[in-house]
């Protein structure tokens, strides 16, 4: 999908959001204006509602690993995401040539069935800088 629509599409919904959150806020002020136990459930429900949509929102655009939004690095430029993250953990990014770089996100020592291996958020880019794929994976011969 071009990421202009992409960008059109997050912002249409966060308007509809804070639009409904204005609704809402005023519904409730005029609820307890007027003593109205409905509308204060009506309220809530909405509420929980707007909430599981945020969270909905965030789960969708973070689904790789929760610090980058997959959503925002995915056809963007390398350069772009390493001035927003930081510096990169493995690898170094090269004018001209495709490659992939990545951050350290964990070490695998759970009590089941640890790998006890460095897990990475790789991010692969092309000869012009463009990233085009991202994924949780360990270093090469892990």
């Amino acid at each position: 999908m071009n990421p202009w629509y992409v960008g059109l599409i997050k912002i249409s919904i966060l308007a509809v959001m804070l639009i409904c959150f204005i609704v809402l806020v005023v519904k409730l002020i005029k609820a307890q204006k007027y003593n109205n136990p409905i509308a204060k459930n009506i309220f809530m429900i909405s509420a929980d509602i707007v909430l599981f949509a945020c969270s909905l929102i965030f789960i969708l655009s973070h689904s790789t690993y929760y610090r980058y939004n997959d959503r925002v690095i995915l056809n963007s430029d390398i350069n772009s995401v390493m001035s927003k993250y930081g510096a990169f953990d493995r690898g170094e990014v090269q004018e001209g040539i495709s490659g992939k770089v990545g951050y350290y996100i964990y070490t695998d020592n759970g009590p089941i069935m640890p790998d006890h291996m460095e897990h990475y958020y790789w991010i692969y880019y092309d000869e012009s800088g463009k990233v085009f794929k991202v994924e949780d994976g360990l270093l090469a011969g892990g």
